[in-house]
């Protein structure tokens, strides 16, 4: 079922994930996820080289944050593998889903895990750029919680946020994210 489209002042929040896992990955679990009937599509994906995809048209997308009301919310996923492992047998970084990762590792403990995928430079100016044209869009205030820790009310907040500031548990966005960029 399709949500109607929001008018220009229903849209409060921009809200930042992350794919946890390759571009192909992501875009074949979309695919073949429910026989293709999955819903919980965001509205745009940043590739980590930086192109952006418009994935959903509808100004909301449905069910991205479970248990949270998704009125206004408007997701901007970014291409990011989250947190890695690093491997007994050979000393390799891989993802959850167990595919290797072969780019540098950003080191900090956080959230119970050490290692984490990085988001380039390329892909964090192209988030920047998408941000600011969506808050002007949907007149969303350009203000960013500015930190990945749980924030009470944050389902109140009009501005940017991310998946993190809504749970103690969720771990994107990373601790690699330039925060002070934005």
């Amino acid at each position: 079922m399709t949500q109607p489209s929001n008018t220009k002042d229903e849209s409060k929040q921009i809200l930042l994930c992350n794919t946890h896992r390759s571009i192909s990955n992501f875009f074949n679990s979309l695919k073949f996820r429910l026989e293709g009937g999955y819903k919980k599509i965001p509205n745009y994906l940043v590739e980590d080289n930086g192109i952006v995809h418009h994935l959903n048209t509808n100004d909301v997308t449905e069910t991205y944050l479970a248990g949270y009301k998704n009125e206004g919310v408007i997701v901007i996923c970014l291409e990011n593998r989250g947190w890695l492992t690093r491997r007994n047998k050979d000393g390799k970084f891989v993802d959850w889903l167990g595919d290797i990762y072969n780019n540098k590792v950003h080191e900090k403990k956080w959230r119970g895990k050490l290692f984490w995928d990085r988001y380039r430079d390329v892909q964090m100016e192209a988030t920047l750029n998408l941000i600011k044209k969506v808050c002007n869009k949907h007149n969303i205030p350009e203000e960013f919680i500015g930190h990945n820790v749980l924030v009470d009310g944050i389902e109140n907040f009009n501005g940017i946020v991310t998946r993190s500031n809504y749970n103690e548990y969720w771990t994107d966005i990373n601790p690699s994210f330039n925060f002070e960029l934005l």
